[in-house]
């Protein structure tokens, strides 16, 4: 599919060389589409668990488009556009074996994308006209901002957990996915047009690698604990103690060493059990979207 997007956006610039052609420019917002979970929430007393279902590809859009008219009825179209993705709830949390709850991340993501399109147009009539083609992403990163919290066997000795804060952003493998639109335009006269349409994108976007913009590891203050409570010997009170995103390894008396990799790969098969935190099992993250967009359009005259 990589080689057929080649070859139109190949067909476009030639034949927009030789004759009349158009710019646009349009905006618009997108929701989701067969949105899949991404995200499960808790309470504030942790009793009850909600799923989340959404799109990275929902949110703000514009986009601006060169395009040219084989005839009265074919043309085709180049568009890049910009997505502002609309915040989505990924939160997530793990349980012991006795169904306690040992680890709790609240967060939130959002898309900020570049992509390009390739599309073939067809006139149905003077005002009614449909677009079938392929995307594909330029550029731009999911960013996630978490916070997550991770109960320790000190939670008995009534401890808090261990506080982890961060963004992290996310970068895919180039995607490729289908766009079809359906739309209708009118002539304001002259040189000028305007045009409203409701598109369909489908596409999805593997991971490639995350980096983190922002991450601290805040462990509890501990109270002094005699022998035997978690181990042979006793323990003094510690004070909190907070690990920051370039500082060297933090030791805990108690939690060990407190550091994390500020860059993680994503690949699509790893040994079991995998001890490198700096690389992780890929995942598909969902971009696809129903939008509307309204936009205005120039048309060249003929030479």
């Amino acid at each position: 599919m990589k080689k057929h997007l080649l070859l139109l956006v190949a067909l476009i610039i030639a034949t927009s060389a030789s004759a009349q052609f158009y710019v646009s420019a349009s905006g618009g917002y997108s929701i989701s589409s067969a949105g899949i979970l991404t995200g499960t929430s808790l309470n504030d007393s942790q009793t009850k668990a909600t799923n989340h279902y959404g799109s990275y590809g929902e949110g703000m859009t514009g986009q601006l488009r060169i395009g040219k008219f084989f005839n009265e009825m074919f043309g085709a179209e180049l568009g890049l556009a910009y997505l502002h993705g609309a915040d989505q709830n990924i939160s997530s949390y793990l349980t012991n074996d006795d169904g306690d709850i040992k680890e709790y991340t609240d967060g939130n993501a959002h898309a900020r994308a570049y992509g390009l399109t390739a599309s073939l147009i067809y006139n149905f009539n003077e005002n009614f006209y449909g677009k079938i083609g392929m995307v594909t992403k330029l550029g731009g990163k999911t960013e996630a901002e978490f916070t997550r919290y991770t109960e320790t066997p000190l939670s008995a000795f009534g401890v808090d957990p261990i506080k982890t804060q961060g963004i992290n952003d996310y970068h895919g493998r180039l995607p490729l996915g289908f766009t079809a639109a359906i739309g209708y335009k009118h002539s304001l006269g002259g040189n000028w047009g305007i045009f409203a349409e409701l598109e369909y994108l489908g596409i999805n976007v593997t991971r490639d690698y995350s980096e983190f913009a922002e991450l601290s590891i805040t462990t509890p203050a501990t109270p002094a604990l005699p022998a035997g409570a978690i181990g042979p010997n006793a323990v003094p009170a510690i004070p909190a103690m907070t690990w920051n995103l370039g500082d060297a390894p933090l030791n805990h008396p108690i939690f060990g060493t407190i550091a994390a990799p500020s860059k993680v790969t994503y690949e699509d098969s790893l040994p079991q059990p995998n001890n490198d935190p700096s690389k992780s099992l890929s995942s598909v993250a969902p971009y696809s979207s129903f939008g509307i967009n309204v936009g205005i359009t120039y048309t060249f005259s003929k030479k």
